[in-house]
């Protein structure tokens, strides 16, 4: 079928070049493109702002339907499936209680997901797609530090207008468009646009599930106008479904490309029952026996000693022991992969594991357990009115309202393993509503003035749970209560109940009459405070509804995590572990052996006002300035509940292992008993409450010179903002962070030359970006280290870009841009702890077990910023010809991306190589314009790049997987249209 698809498309493309009564010398100028980039209708050629315009002649051109479509097209910008940045600022993290760096609006209305605006209709019926870089912020009225983009939709009219189009093509692609347009009464029209579409997975999973990476959306749009001579008003909602097989998302990174950089091999080790190293000295004597640790440096005789330099320190480690030498994570997770099918881990893990390979199409393959479902429902509504109250003023309303659930299942292990699993299920639903008022006021011919204020209310609620034991061999490690070993170790079955079983495990052996002060295992490692108990096994509002009655931690330490200013309350209670049979979260599945949940929420209100004011000082110099005001005042709150191991001595972990018969005394497993790998179990909910307000002023100063009636020449100096937030879902060690702030200059071009023919656009910019918000590794407080949101102090980027269109006769038109982005830390971090730098935590020559904090600092002065490609590149052609009695468009495309760091150690298995992609398309229109075949193929090359990528650490092996673009697609398409 597939080839019979590609000879198909081949026979489509080959029709006519030329027809016999072409017109050599035909000429057209390049259309004007009107945009709304400063909230008025304005020349592109005219406004000046760095500005990259698809009109909906140009989406069609381009064949623009997904978000690889349109960032190959747009300069210094790159998409990941749920959020962009612009010229190195965004959101290069997904984090809740933060917000997104670059604006998205729709129809004017301030849109909190990038990702659903930009997948919506497939980019099908919009009249325009704005994408202005640079700070936004004098005009519009959140997160636009970095830039904005504006998809602007066509409106009802009086004109009939019906259309139906459809799609097919590989991977089992079936897509179809209608729309129906026309008036209901004089003054009243109505805009009806219905779109589903299908696509099977394009990544092969090898261990027999469905392919990733598939779709299926369905969307529907009715849009209301009714106007007279002065008054408009808009009415637009949508109702849309979305479910897809879930691959290369946030947490779903499902191509494996290194597991411990590649010293192991270019593979995942089935071997290994619990990931880790233990520090050892070779020049010293051997062990007695594989238990043995009365000298913690011994090496275990039999075992491979593997040695590591990093910045010169030399260190020796060897495998963990399991139930022996304790794993470094308090969940002591396994290794997901151990006793599954060495030749699928060989089959997924791609390259060498040293750096990420060049991939093609035909690598994606995968092998996981079948858990990959993402699906949301999202309706929205927009009104907007606008009221011309004479010729010079215009006042005009915005609201909006948007209400959406999205859940998703995902296979967290990466592997088709059936003896350990893990997986996680996700739900957020989100609610919105905002309203903006708008003055435009033509004060004279020469002066106009702008005025709005707004606000925007937002509830976001999302639970997260990751379970385990539910593959067909799997145990009940987590599922199951907890043996405490009360038998093994003192010859009684339990000393009354699972709370003072655990409790004397772990906590008080003097309630036996031993001496008291410890557990009966040893002491507990760690410097975590003392806090409440609970008589069962805790829940996941445990700590809210009952630690917090028996003491509220907020201030009692003396650190961030329990005393930021801006926390509420800070409560813990711990309890025995019972075990976890199958309850669920929300909505969700049941999911027995739950090991974490988060339930988080977090409300923001958020206002602006601003002003923004024109001037024509002369026939060539014009001035604009404006200024806004924000505030952001936003609460959140997190309940954890947790399986955690309290880590126990290499002695006191034998003891208890042998004590609860899963270890022989010799230290191998007995088979009869699950193995834990750090220590107690235990059961654990916290509950964290916070609340903060962020406020600050942004300005714009610009002067424009039009030295003809062709050329404009702009200077502008712009700061933007972005309000900080919370680090909600893990109890970081930073509860909030503080707002960013860039200033921004900028020096621009936009000339029309030739008589028409050439469009001409350049700007050099340069930013001075402060307290960047970075997720990084930080000491913490408790010991070890934590994962929070904070600021890199500054950062300077300067970049150029230029982007032309030209049109040399009627028959062809040539369009291209091209980047060059300098984007590095210009200051040094220091952490609150006095660790210079972020501490790397996912390096696999050093790894956390052998090297200190100190000794993995990795300074970010003078690095580069994460995930900005430093040169982008792309070209299209596209030449129009008279044949088989109407017209032949062919396209030809062409688009690169430099190489792509995604981690601040900077080091080859985190750095993705360039790639670039070849389209082609050929469309026939009829004389009569009302029907077009198109044939497509796209990514003709095969080439495969990285929109993503997630990074492990030592108790994963350091694995690295990546989210990879699409393989080559090809496909035809027929549209009619009906009242032309």
């Amino acid at each position: 079928m597939k080839k019979f698809l590609y000879l198909l498309i081949a026979g489509v493309m080959v029709l006519p070049v030329f027809s016999a009564d072409e017109d050599e010398g035909a000429q057209q100028g390049i259309e004007e493109v009107i945009v709304t980039a400063e909230r008025r209708e304005a020349s592109i050629m005219d406004t000046a702002i760095s500005i990259t315009a698809f009109d909906e002649s140009l989406i069609e051109t381009l064949n623009l339907r997904n978000q690889e479509d349109l960032q190959n097209f747009i300069p210094a910008t790159t998409i990941q499936p749920y959020d962009i940045s612009i010229r190195g600022i965004g959101r290069v993290f997904r984090a809740l209680g933060g917000d997104p760096g670059i604006g998205t609006y729709q129809d004017g209305a301030y849109s909190e997901d990038f990702g659903i605006a930009s997948t919506d209709n497939a980019l099908y019926d919009l009249a325009r797609i704005e994408v202005l870089r640079g700070p936004q912020g004098t005009l519009y009225g959140r997160n636009s530090i970095g830039g904005a983009v504006n998809f602007i939709t066509n409106k009802p009219s009086q004109d009939f207008e019906a259309e139906i189009k459809t799609i097919s093509g590989s991977y089992g692609t079936a897509e179809v468009y209608a729309l129906l347009n026309g008036p209901i009464t004089e003054h009243l029209s109505a805009r009806l646009i219905t779109t589903h579409r299908i696509r099977g997975g394009t990544v092969e999973d090898l261990a027999g599930h469905e392919d990733l990476d598939s779709y299926d959306d369905e969307n529907h749009t009715l849009a209301l106008r009714w106007e007279n001579d002065n008054f408009t008003a808009d009415i637009r909602g949508n109702a849309r479904s979305y479910g897809r097989v879930l691959g290369g998302a946030q947490g779903a990174g499902a191509i494996v490309t290194s597991q411990y950089g590649g010293r192991e091999g270019s593979t995942r080790p089935n071997d290994l029952m619990a990931h880790g190293y233990r520090l050892v000295d070779p020049t010293v004597a051997a062990c007695a026996s594989l238990v043995d640790r009365t000298n913690n440096l011994c090496p275990v005789t039999g075992m491979t000693v593997h040695s590591f330099n990093h910045n010169g320190i030399a260190r020796y480690g060897q495998y963990i022991v399991p139930g022996i030498d304790s794993i470094g994570s308090g969940f002591a997770d396994p290794n997901y992969a151990y006793g599954y099918d060495q030749g699928i881990l060989d089959a997924t893990t791609l390259g060498d594991g040293k750096s990420v390979p060049k991939l093609k199409g035909t690598d994606l393959v995968v092998a996981t357990n079948g858990f990959n479902d993402e699906y949301f429902n999202h309706s929205a509504g927009t009104i907007n009115l606008d009221w011309d109250v004479n010729d010079s003023l215009t006042l005009k309303y915005i609201g909006s309202y948007t209400d959406y659930l999205y859940t998703r299942i995902t296979d967290n292990d990466l592997t088709g393993n059936i003896l350990l699993d893990e997986q996680f299920y996700a739900e957020q639903e989100n609610e919105n509503w905002q309203n903006e008022v708008q003055l435009f006021w033509d004060i004279t011919d020469d002066w106009n003035l702008t005025v709005g204020a707004f606000e925007y209310h937002n509830e976001i609620d999302q639970d997260l749970d990751f379970w385990t034991d539910t593959g067909p061999g799997a145990g009940t490690q987590r599922s199951g209560a907890a043996n405490y070993g009360i038998l093994g170790a003192v010859g009684i079955p339990t000393v009354g109940s699972p709370f003072l079983d655990w409790y004397v495990a772990g906590r008080e052996q003097g309630v036996l009459g031993l001496p008291g002060g410890v557990g009966l295992f040893g002491p507990v490692l760690g410097t975590a405070p003392v806090v409440g108990a609970s008589q069962t096994q805790v829940g996941i509002y445990s700590a809210r509804d009952v630690g917090c009655g028996i003491v509220d931690l907020y201030g009692l330490v003396p650190t961030p995590d329990f005393s930021d200013p801006h926390l509420t309350s800070v409560c813990f209670l711990e309890g025995p572990w019972t075990g976890d049979v199958g309850g669920s979260v929300s909505n969700g599945p049941i999911t027995p052996g739950t090991t974490f949940i988060w339930q988080t929420e977090n409300k923001t209100d958020a206002y602006a006002v601003y002003f923004q004011t024109e001037a024509q000082l002369n026939d060539s110099w014009g001035i604009t300035v404006g200024a806004s005001w924000h505030e952001d005042q936003k609460v959140a709150q997190e309940n954890l509940f947790l399986y955690q191991e309290s880590q126990l001595t290499p002695a006191g972990l034998y003891a208890f292992n042998v004590a609860t018969g899963a270890l022989n005394a010799d230290g191998t497993p007995t088979g009869n008993e699950h193995i834990r790998l750090r220590g107690i179990p235990m059961s654990r909910s916290i509950y964290r409450a916070m609340e903060r307000d962020f406020e600050d002023v942004t300005w714009r100063l610009n002067f424009d010179y039009t030295p003809t009636d062709n050329v404009l020449i702009y200077l502008s100096n712009t700061t933007g903002y972005r309000a900080g937030g919370f680090n909600l879902g893990y109890f970081a060690p930073f509860p909030s962070y503080d707002q960013e702030e860039v200033l921004s200059t900028e020096l621009g071009y936009k000339g029309t030359h030739l008589d028409g023919q050439l469009q001409l656009n350049a700007s050099i910019y340069q930013y001075t970006y402060e307290n960047i918000h970075a997720q990084m590794t930080t000491a913490s407080f408790l010991g070890g280290t934590g994962t929070s949101v904070q600021g890199f102090p500054e950062a300077d980027t300067s970049g150029v870009e230029v982007d032309f269109i030209y049109a040399p006769n009627a028959d062809l038109l040539l369009g291209g841009n091209a980047s060059y982005t300098d984007a590095n830390y210009s200051k040094e971090y220091i952490q609150p702890t006095g660790h210079v730098g972020v501490i790397d935590v996912n390096n696999p020559e050093a790894p956390t077990s052998l090297y200190t904090d100190a000794e993995r600092n990795v300074p970010i002065k003078g690095l580069q910023m994460l995930r900005i490609p430093k040169s982008k590149m792309a070209f299209y052609a596209n030449l129009t010809k008279d044949a088989l009695g109407g017209t032949v468009d062919y396209l030809v495309t062409y688009s690169w991306t430099s190489s792509i760091n995604w981690d601040d150690s900077q080091i080859s298995i985190d750095e993705a190589p360039d790639f670039s992609r070849m389209d082609f398309k050929v469309t026939y229109t009829n004389n009569e314009e009302d029907l077009e075949i198109m044939a497509f193929v796209n990514n003709i090359q095969n080439v495969i790049g990285v929109r993503n990528m997630w990074r492990q650490g030592e108790d994963q092996g350091y694995q690295r997987s990546i989210a990879p673009t699409l393989p080559r697609m090809a496909g035809i398409g027929f549209t009619y249209k009906f009242g032309q």
